[in-house]
């Protein structure tokens, strides 16, 4: 993150007359009209672009208040906004996807460009429109390679995030608990807690990454492979759950129906559980663009949340982290105006008054002039930089977004929850996770 500031402290900063609406615009009298000449964009009709994104409340009223500016600033384009929270939107985005019914703008997941555009096709081609996101003065060939697929920029990326521990240090201070460096010292940190408590807490998807992250350190190697071709053995599966089998015996973590009992599933916010917010699970595994979501009502209660990177024990032959992007943004493949929707981008991503108003809600942003305006006003600082210091420093094996797909994380859930209900031994639920597993990638990636 120190090279991404300096590159970013060191770069440069980086219309005319706008249209009616994008393919999937709810203005059918102004798509009868562009349909008759492909240069409407000189006429000074009015451009209604929809966007599509999901957040929470933070995020909803950072992204309002950017639009208000946009259209200040551009008032021939009008940005209808469509938000929601997480849960149920793939769904929803998926219908409008195959329905052609999406919106003209969307933040998309790492995922979804292999969900919706396995041959590039899936989005528009951003590198058409790329004087207009500023995409040379502002991101390195590395960023933008993030978002390609068959040569085409699908998508581009907002963020970078990773998986990363982080516990109350309250609390450890409260039993003596130390930050631990090692797994070994994370165990023996259990020891301190009294009964109910815990040093940390991992849902179902947590509990595998975790597992997997350790798996990645003992092999060296990747889980999967950034093409998609499982890359652990079925002894390596074994050896990450009996890692994890390990946290529970040992009451490192909770078990999954301890969650369920203060009405989560494995899959609830963490910061929403009552048991994190006095303290009794006292630690998390989670991305560092979430990280402060999590600290901050423990703030609130007068409580610290600190960085524990991750612990490696002194054979670990990387670190295993997980590094990703957050998220994208990308154009509808139908959209028929993108310069207007490339331009509104562009002005989020870039223009510093509008990174201003959207701030690190989604992340600290990759764009160089974004990165400056934030250093500018004093945003670059926090836990989300100091996990991303700690990610830039220790580089492992290459991440893949496999690991998010839906199909494989109902299988990491569904083993770890077998292991938490003793409903399958270690040994058996490493070879059903094995098969699972090989059976869902040579359908996802077909």
């Amino acid at each position: 993150m120190k090279k991404l500031v300096a590159l970013a402290l060191a770069a440069a900063l980086g219309i005319s007359t706008l249209l009616t609406g994008c393919g999937s615009s709810n203005n059918s009298t102004s798509q009868k009209s562009s349909s008759t000449k492909t240069s409407e964009s000189q006429t000074a009709k009015q451009v209604t672009l929809r966007f599509s994104w999901w957040g929470d409340d933070t995020r909803h009223q950072a992204t309002l208040n950017a639009i208000k500016l946009f259209e200040q600033k551009y008032p021939n384009i009008k940005i209808q906004a469509e938000y929601a929270g997480w849960n149920g939107y793939l769904d929803k985005q998926t219908t409008q996807i195959a329905g052609g019914t999406a919106a003209d703008i969307m933040q998309i997941g790492p995922n979804w460009l292999e969900l919706f555009s396995k041959d590039g096709n899936g989005f528009y081609d951003l590198n058409k429109v790329s004087k207009e996101l500023g995409l040379e003065n502002n991101f390195s060939k590395d960023d933008l390679k993030l978002g390609t697929v068959n040569g085409k920029l699908n998508g581009i990326v907002v963020a970078m995030t990773g998986r990363l521990l982080w516990v109350n240090k309250t609390i450890y201070d409260k039993y003596g608990a130390t930050i631990p460096k090692t797994w070994d010292d994370l165990i023996n940190d259990a020891q301190k807690f009294p009964s109910g408590s815990y040093p940390i807490v991992t849902g179902s998807y947590d509990s595998w990454l975790l597992a997997m992250t350790y798996g990645q350190q003992v092999t060296g190697k990747p889980f999967i492979t950034t093409d998609g071709k499982l890359n652990f053995t079925q002894d390596d599966i074994k050896t990450a759950l009996s890692f994890y089998k390990t946290l529970l015996d040992k009451k490192v973590t909770t078990p999954i129906q301890t969650i369920a009992a203060e009405g989560g599933n494995g899959l609830a916010p963490i910061a929403q559980l009552p048991s994190f917010l006095n303290g009794k699970f006292a630690g998390l595994f989670e991305w560092t663009s979430a990280v402060n979501k999590s600290a901050a009502p423990l703030k609130e209660k007068g409580m610290e949340l600190a960085l524990a990177g991750i612990p490696m024990n002194k054979d670990a032959k990387t670190s295993g982290e997980i590094y990703l992007p957050s998220m994208f943004f990308a154009i509808n493949k139908d959209c028929k105006y993108p310069k207007e929707a490339a331009t509104f981008l562009n002005f989020i991503l870039n223009d510093p008054q509008g990174v201003e108003a959207m701030g690190t809600n989604r992340g600290i942003p990759v764009s160089r002039s974004a990165l400056k305006a934030l250093n500018n006003n004093g945003s670059l600082k926090g836990l989300e930089l100091e996990g991303l210091n700690w990610l830039d420093a220790h580089r492992s094996v290459p991440s893949t977004v496999y690991i998010q797909d839906p199909k494989m994380q109902q299988v990491f859930e569904d083993t770890i929850d077998k292991i938490s209900y003793n409903q399958l031994t270690v040994d058996q639920a490493a070879k059903q996770m094995y098969d699972n597993i090989k059976n869902v990638l040579s359908q996802i990636t077909q």
